[in-house]
């Protein structure tokens, strides 16, 4: 064989053993509202922690893919994540009359079984993260579907006050809210600007009722670094310890914080409010998520 018939020989054969590169997919789903999509971009062969990230109305997946940062965050950490599409580019959270909507519960369970059965999530680390809508969607699973998942984060989102009963198990949430939200009110109440897009429950109720789940018997704040003087936001750590599972419970409270991503640039700050530089949503959520290995 000549020198080069040798070299191209030798590339092959180095080729064919190589593991094969994971490339992000179209994963589709089957249900009874027809095909579902979502993204899916994994962190290697082999099932991974894995985060599934709801986007907020008139959101998508791909577009929460490429500029929330849970898509950098969990690759640095090596967990998959996973952009699933709302249908009409929202989610049936339970705040409304959600029995007439879509059945999205029964898709991100559907999704989670595939997760799984393709190798590509490791069943006991499926953590879910959601934004605004997407949030309270979080909300609804952990009380709907409890025993799918590790963990949960949400971001500008509380508790749909339609979803009880709710089941929720002992689990670590994270959530990260804006006091002068005029979406999703801090204190509770009507959401959207003018109301009338149903009723949510006060960030501070939904952590407490999560950490009496988790069985904590103790609260703390502290006042974080304050890395950004441009807005006057600053934000308060408020944790519940002592708690039967690792992580507990804690509530990040952006004070000033409008509708928005802390750590992204506010969508329409003199309409939504302001965002906030001292901390960044997808690393908060995703450091409380990869010290959890013991779940």
């Amino acid at each position: 064989m000549r020198p080069h018939g040798l070299l191209m020989f030798a590339v092959i054969a180095m080729l064919a053993s190589a593991p094969a590169l994971a490339v992000d997919r179209d994963m589709v789903i089957d249900t009874t509202d027809g095909p579902r999509h979502a993204l899916v971009i994994p962190a290697g062969s082999g099932p991974r922690p894995t985060v599934i990230v709801l986007h907020g109305a008139l959101g998508s997946g791909a577009g929460t893919a490429r500029t929330a940062g849970f898509a950098e965050a969990a690759a640095r950490r090596n967990f998959t994540a996973v952009f699933p599409d709302g249908l009409d580019r929202q989610w049936n959270d339970g705040r409304m009359d959600g029995h007439n909507g879509p059945d999205d519960i029964g898709f991100i369970r559907a999704l989670v079984r595939r997760l799984v059965a393709d190798g590509v999530a490791d069943p006991h680390r499926v953590y879910l993260a959601g934004i605004s809508n997407g949030g309270m969607m979080s909300f609804a699973l952990a009380c709907k579907a409890p025993e799918l998942f590790a963990g949960i984060g949400t971001i500008i989102a509380n508790m749909p006050a339609g979803v009880e009963p709710c089941t929720a198990r002992p689990m670590p949430v994270v959530m990260i809210n804006g006091t002068a939200d005029p979406m999703v009110p801090y204190r509770g109440g009507e959401v959207g600007l003018r109301g009338g897009r149903g009723l949510v429950w006060s960030a501070e109720t939904t952590a407490a009722f999560f950490a009496r789940r988790d069985s904590c018997d103790a609260q703390r704040m502290v006042a974080l670094p304050h890395r950004d003087d441009t807005n006057g936001t600053s934000v308060t750590q408020i944790s519940w310890q002592n708690c039967k599972v690792t992580g507990g419970v804690s509530l990040y409270r952006v004070e000033g914080g409008g509708h928005a991503l802390p750590g992204r640039r506010a969508l329409a700050p003199r309409l939504l409010g302001p965002s906030n530089f001292d901390i960044d949503s997808a690393e908060i959520i995703l450091t409380a998520f990869d010290h959890d290995g013991a779940l």
